[in-house]
This record gives C-alpha cells, sequence and structure tokens, in this order.
C-alpha cells in the first residue's frame, strides 16, 4: 500500500494504492487451482537460463514441465561486440561521452541501425552529441509518436538509405524489423531498472528480509531478461545477420557479468575489443 501526493494546477491531493506484489496467490486461486492444464510460451520466458524467476512471480506449480526448445535462427550470422569503454555507466556524465566519441565509427552511414536506451536524458544529450555526425540519418523516439517514426525509418531503407533509430524501452520489444531494416542494435548500458517503483521495492525488502540476495534475484535476472529482449530486436527471420553492440563493460568486469553473458544467444563474439 502507498500514498502519492499529487500536486499541479494549484490544487494538492493524495493517490492511494494497494497492489499484490506478486501475481503468484491470484494466478493460483484463479489459474492452477482451476485449469485441467495450462500451456504458457514465450521467447522470454527464462532469465539466466533458468525458469526460477518465472515460478517466483507467477508461482506455477513446481510439478509442472519447464522446457527450452531451441530456436530456428542461426545465431552464427550474428555478432555480439562489447568494445572497451573507458568508464561504467554509472558514471553517467563520463558514458554519455563515451557513446558520443564511439557512435559515429560504430555506426554505417548506409544501413538501418537501432540504438537503445534505458534513460531518456541519455538518449537526448547522445542525440545532440552526434546530430553533427548523422544530420538526417537519426530519428529519435518523441520526435513524433512511434508508429511514425518506425515508418519513416522503414521508408528510407525502402529508399536505399540509411537510417539510424534512437529509442528507450519501447522499441526494446515488440518492434519487428525484419532484413534490412536492422542489420545493427546498439544498446547503451545493462538495462537494469530504477528500483523505484513501491512494487518493486516491496519485493527488494521481502527477499532481504529472508536473508537473500535481492541484487541477484531479482535485479540481475530481470537485466538479463530485458538484454536478451533488446537483443532479439536483430535477428527477426530466419535469413536475417548483422551484430549487437553493448557499450557497458561491466559484462565482462563484474561477478554478475558472465551469468548474463551465458543467458544471451550464441552469437559470435567479440569481447574487449
Amino acid at each position: 500500500r502507498w500514498i502519492t501526493l499529487l500536486d499541479g494546477g494549484g490544487q494538492t491531493g493524495f493517490d492511494l494504492r494497494c497492489s499484490p506484489i506478486l501475481a503468484a496467490d491470484i494466478l493460483q486461486e484463479y489459474l492452477w487451482s482451476r485449469a485441467a492444464g495450462v500451456v504458457i510460451t514465450s521467447a522470454t520466458i527464462t532469465a539466466l537460463r533458468s525458469f526460477d524467476r518465472f515460478i517466483l512471480h507467477s508461482g506455477a506449480p513446481s510439478e509442472g514441465v519447464f522446457k527450452v526448445v531451441a530456436s530456428p535462427f542461426d545465431y552464427s550470422r550474428a555478432t555480439l561486440r562489447v568494445p572497451a569503454m573507458p568508464c561504467d555507466p554509472g558514471d553517467a556524465e563520463a558514458h554519455t561521452a563515451a557513446l558520443i566519441d564511439q557512435l559515429p565509427g560504430l555506426l554505417d552511414r548506409s544501413e538501418a541501425s537501432l540504438v537503445l536506451f534505458s534513460s531518456r536524458r541519455q538518449m537526448q544529450d547522445v542525440h545532440a552529441g552526434v546530430s553533427a555526425a548523422f544530420g538526417s540519418l537519426l530519428l529519435m523516439q518523441g520526435d513524433g509518436s512511434k508508429q511514425e517514426i518506425l515508418r519513416q525509418h522503414r521508408e528510407a531503407v525502402d529508399a536505399g538509405r540509411g537510417s539510424i533509430l534512437f529509442g528507450l524501452a519501447s522499441f526494446a520489444e515488440g518492434v519487428d524489423l525484419p532484413g534490412a531494416y536492422c542489420r545493427h542494435v546498439v544498446i547503451a548500458k545493462i538495462p537494469f531498472a530504477v528500483p523505484d517503483s513501491p512494487i518493486e521495492a516491496a519485493l527488494a525488502e521481502w527477499v532481504e528480509a529472508q536473508g537473500r540476495n535481492a541484487f541477484m534475484e531479482i535485479s540481475v535476472p530481470d537485466a538479463a531478461l530485458r538484454l536478451v529482449q533488446a537483443s532479439g530486436r536483430l535477428l527477426r527471420t530466419e535469413q536475417d545477420s548483422g551484430r549487437v553492440t553493448l557499450m557497458d563493460r561491466r559484462l565482462l568486469t563484474r561477478r554478475y557479468g558472465q551469468a548474463i553473458l551465458d543467458s544471451l544467444p550464441p552469437f559470435t563474439r567479440e569481447l574487449g575489443r
């Protein structure tokens, strides 16, 4: 349960809300206990190559059958690159400067690219910093509706021109740009969530109260799942090819990095170069 202060237009009020921390109990009452059988499928149902996150949130019965089916995509047709970076994203100003410095050399002006950010401010700052280098090739989320920006992007590619999309989380999932519409996905940093939601904070507090590590049990699996979703913007058909570039050296330097790396599709890898 939480209260949010509403202050605007010369008026002050309060927004009172309550929510379950997890959907497990609700699903147990209305789904698991009532259905003779349930089939649940998703391309990103696992996190860190495990169903633990899904079971925690959904309360799926432990006697269920959990199975990962191999993808039909040829992952050897894609490359994951983690270039050498001078700083961690924790130093936001330095990381933004590094992105502005490196993106002009990473992005091919003759092809279609998707650059994904976790922070709107960083996206806008990088856009301002590289606009002179890319000019009219740049399209940024917020400069029009999502549908209009995607239409302009496809139109440019259909005309034989390059196009560079800057987007946030909504472009990291549910966006389908097959073939020439996306040859390069650049991800600014590992997409850790900012724990400012009362529900997320309560879940972390509950895990910590049991003597467990909320960062490793919640934050890392959630970030790994989002990173898999973002990487999934590249290969949309069995004939697609291209590359994913992650501008975050923590994948190579932090103890959780290997676990996240192992959860990603088995692209050809170029690490630390």
